[in-house]
């Protein structure tokens, strides 16, 4: 289902035609009108990792893209997902291996970051000074700042604890029906269709979390959806997870990004297996899907600097 980032030497070698063939396959389930073709050969290289060789085998294969001649443009999702399912170095592979040290390191240190917000206005060159809507202490906060490089905050992420309980073995079950399901980036329109999900067998972090927090609450389990940042330096990220209640702890639970750091974090299965808790990456804002920074109803797009303060 996975492979593992590969070394420098073998990353050059062309993976098998039926490996390549396979997973342009499933590619092919999500609708092409969910698809925006805007990467060009050059991105793909430099961005995904991806050769001009493998390029043209995924398009032989079929991988969707418009344009012809050297101009073609392909799906940001579609070279993601063969940048990590086929083993190139890529901007998704650095940041699984990043988020796999931090977690590491939050297990034999528990130490606490700093994260800095910082955004740009979505529609530049509108009167008066921007304002934006910053999601912070579990409320969103207006801020005013400038169209670029706005500074607008800061938070301070430290682990709710060392020692989560156990799963129940009811929760444990659960996350066990979603673990042929594999990790694909996905664009909004698909990724929280249970549908979509069930009938491909393919999800991300947030669909997986939305159908695990709805059918744990449907089988009496006490369950919530949470969003807020995957926390690792240098920088954190907006997340999505399910939280079971258990002796009083909301425990988070992620099966999907514990495949895919086992898959291409280099974390071992054994040590890591997807039942576990990645609770010490998490630092929780808000109960519901949303964006980190908004500007006059706009989502902003946000970078989020952090280091370790201990």
């Amino acid at each position: 289902m996975a492979t593992p980032v590969s070394s420098g030497p073998r990353e050059r070698r062309l993976p098998e035609p039926e490996r390549i063939e396979g997973l342009v396959r499933r590619l092919r389930q999500v609708p092409d009108r969910q698809r925006r073709f805007s990467v060009t050969p050059a991105q793909a290289r430099r961005v995904h990792g991806i050769r001009h060789d493998l390029l043209a085998a995924l398009t032989a294969a079929g991988v969707p893209y418009v344009g012809q001649g050297g101009e073609q443009l392909y799906d940001a999702y579609d070279l993601g997902n063969a940048a990590l399912h086929l083993g190139r170095l890529s901007v998704q592979s650095r940041s699984m291996r990043a988020w796999a040290k931090a977690w590491q390191t939050a297990l034999d240190q528990a130490p606490g970051h700093r994260v800095e917000v910082v955004s740009g206005c979505p529609a530049p060159g509108h009167p008066g000074p921007c304002r934006y809507g910053v999601l912070l202490g579990g409320r969103r906060r207006q801020v005013e700042g400038p169209a670029s490089e706005a500074r607008l905050g800061e938070l301070h992420a430290t682990p709710v604890t060392r020692d989560w309980p156990q799963l129940p073995s009811a929760v444990r079950e659960l996350l066990q029906e979603v673990g042929d399901v594999g990790f694909f980036l996905l664009p909004e329109a698909v990724r929280w269709d249970p549908e979509f999900l069930w009938r491909t067998r393919m999800s991300d972090c947030g669909g997986a979390a939305a159908w695990l927090v709805h059918e744990g609450g449907r089988r009496g389990l006490e369950s919530r959806f949470s969003f807020g940042l995957l926390v690792a330096a240098p920088y954190s990220t907006p997340h999505c997870w399910a939280e079971f209640r258990v002796d009083g702890v909301w425990v988070p639970v992620d099966p999907l990004l514990l495949q895919a750091l086992n898959a291409w974090g280099g974390l071992s299965r054994e040590a890591f297996p997807p039942e576990g808790t990645p609770g010490a990456l998490f630092h929780r804002l808000t109960g519901r899907f949303t964006k980190v920074v908004s500007h006059g109803g706009i989502w902003a797009q946000v970078s989020l600097p952090t280091e370790r303060t201990g």
